[in-house]
């Protein structure tokens, strides 16, 4: 027996009714894989600095994981950097005028970071001192070391050279002049650090009259580089030139 018209009919409807009561299935999600640890995010502090890796790419701030070898600023690097800001501003402006806040914004660090080396303005000029004098103390030895005249006038003509030397980094016209001239007016200073210098001015343990022409040469050069200190000489290079070559033959001993 055909199916009547009906009857399709209602199968149609029976099915689509069938249909609606099932929930449609939904597709189903892929998950991306998740790393078994998230990288985290580097902390940022005020004094976080990006660091090169082993293959010259920077890596993240100081604090944060970061693959590859780290190549930090060492702590000597930053400390001699504090010094040279101190040095330029000491000899620019004065000792007065170096300052945490100052040195620290010449040297392009914080006061932060500045404080870890120097906790005050005195550390930093103690430090100052003690650089400057081992500096002049190296380049006496080396001039004394290199003498080839008389040995027992080897010290004074070292120190009058050192002190005269114009070229030299470490001659006193640059930094130790500006700190000796603070000593002559802030007792504090004069006191702390007077003892070291006298070191390079002691007298020689020579027969009286021999020491005292070795002091007198320590003695002119002292006040040459006063003068320069000062301004109020105005000697042309020819007779500074000679002035300096008398006061070296004043350090030679006829009699050796």
């Amino acid at each position: 027996m055909k199916n009547s018209p009906v009857k399709a009919s209602a199968r149609a409807a029976g099915h689509a009714a069938g249909s609606a009561a099932r929930p449609a299935r939904r597709p189903v999600q892929v998950s991306a894989q998740v790393p078994e640890k998230a990288p985290r995010e580097a902390a940022r502090h005020p004094g976080a600095e990006s660091v090169e890796t082993s293959d010259g790419k920077n890596a993240e701030p100081h604090g944060a994981p970061a693959s590859g070898t780290r190549r930090k600023k060492a702590p000597v690097q930053v400390r001699a950097q504090l010094l040279q800001a101190a040095s330029d501003i000491a000899t620019d402006h004065g000792v007065q005028a170096v300052t945490l806040d100052a040195v620290a914004e010449r040297a392009g660090v914080t006061k932060g970071a500045l404080q870890y080396h120097f906790a005050n303005k005195q550390g930093l000029i103690d430090a100052l001192f003690e650089q400057t004098l081992e500096r002049f103390g190296a380049q006496m030895e080396a001039r004394i070391a290199a003498d080839r005249n008389d040995p027992h006038g080897a010290s004074a003509r070292a120190y009058l050279h050192s002190t005269l030397d114009e070229t030299s980094p470490a001659a006193s016209t640059n930094v130790l002049r500006v700190l000796v001239a603070a000593m002559m007016t802030d007792p504090e200073i004069r006191e702390r650090h007077s003892a070291p210098m006298r070191k390079w001015t002691r007298p020689d343990p020579l027969p009286l009259e021999h020491a005292a022409r070795l002091m007198i040469c320590r003695l002119v050069a002292d006040g040459l580089w006063i003068s320069d200190l000062l301004g109020y000489q105005n000697l042309s290079p020819e007779l500074r030139d000679e002035v300096v070559k008398q006061i070296e033959r004043m350090t030679i001993d006829k009699a050796s």
